[in-house]
């Protein structure tokens, strides 16, 4: 994964998300803005951007 990525939020998540209202989980791809390590910062269709960790998502497109 890396800067320019598209992903999307692994389906697990939906679960793991369902009841905590500070975080959303989305089945729309996602913009990666920012990485490093183990986290990463994305930004959603609203143009939110939010850092997660690496392993929630998967990569569905990548960059160039």
């Amino acid at each position: 994964m890396k800067v320019g990525d598209l992903v999307m939020m692994k389906r697990t998540m939906f679960w793991q998300l369902k009841g905590n209202q500070h975080q959303h989980y989305s089945e729309m791809p996602l913009l990666v803005m920012e990485k490093a390590h183990n986290a990463v910062k994305v930004m959603y269709p609203d143009g939110s951007i939010k850092s997660d960790l690496v392993e929630h998502y998967k990569v569905i497109n990548e960059s160039r």
